[in-house]
């Protein structure tokens, strides 16, 4: 091997291990030449030197010399060559081939996620901070997925959805976690109504329900009871006059009111949301009850855009945080705060904008599990 080329791998050595560890290559990819960083130099001074000021000529690398001295203090990659580099080494860039095949798999799809992913991946390229994370194939497969979910109208088992995808009833959940980073969500599968198992949903209230016409008078067990979501045509009521719908546990076990009252467990998955829907058959008066932070007010948003944009809110206002103030939660985190900031963007939150504003300036939340926990 030439000492030019000799030279470009020991810097393309450095380039790549940085490469891998994500840097945003703000330091420059350099060797020092001293006795203890780069010694063989030392062995052929002249052929090195050669070498060097040949692949300076280049545009290759850059040469810093010590002051006032034509002694070499350090060499350094020029970034900017990094394509022809590998062609004059005679490698391929495979960093340049993967990144190639993700801006090809993300130009297929035109939905709201893969374009805010396409702007987030751009954003960083043009402020020159990596994009190493991205570049790998369960990224690129995961955009499968994702364009996949949001066609989606209906149920899937999430084995039958990823043999459908890859032919491999095992891939969709390898690419879970990272199908979840994208969309910015602890549990998108769920939501978007990729399951592993039949999914049910706990209800009580004063109403009769009838599964395949057979009655359960919720009213006289007193009791919660679980129902199958797998086939809602054979789910019917009876004096359902209002739904409340309430995002804890506790919460739904201690709250108490007329019409029907359904527990969601956080944000509402798509069968929840069918059923909800179907619910509009018989009423249209829903409310819901969260706690007064980012995450009820998301549910609450999202439930309006889903189900019906009158839903209403119960206890998620100013006078509650005052009321319980006690109870109130410090919020440290300036992300989170941000996140509440472009609530204020929802139209179907601009009866909550209020209140929003009240967590942001003071930077509180508070759980609805204090308003009976007193």
């Amino acid at each position: 091997m030439s000492r030019e080329k000799e030279v470009l791998e020991d810097l393309l050595t450095i380039y790549e291990r940085r490469y891998e560890k994500s840097s945003d290559f703000k330091q420059k990819i350099k060797i020092i030449i001293n006795d203890s960083k780069y010694p063989k130099y030392f062995t052929d001074r002249t052929s090195y030197d050669e070498a060097i000021i040949s692949l300076k000529d280049k545009g290759y690398i850059n040469i810093e010399y010590q002051k006032h001295s034509d002694v070499i203090d350090y060499i350094y990659l020029n970034i900017n060559e990094i394509d022809n580099i590998y062609k004059y080494l005679g490698k391929t860039n495979e960093i340049d081939i993967i990144k190639e095949e993700l801006f090809n798999e993300l130009n297929k799809y035109d939905n709201e996620i893969i374009n805010e992913f396409r702007n987030l991946i751009l954003d960083r390229i043009g402020k020159n901070k990596s994009i190493k994370q991205y570049l790998n194939y369960n990224v690129i497969d995961s955009l499968k997925a994702i364009d996949y979910i949001e066609k989606l109208d209906k149920v899937q088992f999430i084995r039958n959805a990823s043999n459908y995808l890859y032919n491999n009833s095992k891939r969709l959940k390898e690419l879970e976690n990272i199908i979840n980073n994208i969309y910015n969500e602890e549990d998108i599968f769920r939501i978007k109504g990729i399951i592993s198992t039949t999914q049910y949903i706990l209800i009580k209230g004063d109403i009769t329900i009838y599964i395949n016409n057979s009655s359960i008078n919720l009213g006289a067990i007193d009791t919660p009871i679980q129902i199958p979501l797998d086939n809602l045509d054979i789910i019917s009521f009876d004096n359902l006059n209002k739904v409340t719908t309430v995002e804890n546990l506790t919460t739904f076990y201690d709250y108490n009111n007329s019409g029907l009252v359904v527990y969601l467990g956080g944000f509402p998955s798509l069968e929840q949301i069918n059923f909800l829907i179907k619910l509009k058959k018989y009423t249209s008066n829903f409310y819901h009850f969260s706690d007064i932070d980012l995450g009820g007010f998301k549910i609450l948003n999202y439930l309006r855009e889903k189900v019906c944009n009158n839903y209403h809110k119960i206890n998620m206002d100013i006078n509650t945080l005052i009321e319980y103030s006690n109870y109130l939660t410090s919020i440290e985190d300036d992300g989170y705060i941000n996140k509440l900031e472009a609530l204020l963007t929802k139209p179907l939150l601009s009866d909550s904008y209020d209140v929003i504003k009240y967590l942001i300036t003071n930077k509180i939340r508070l759980e609805q599990e204090s308003i009976y926990n007193n």
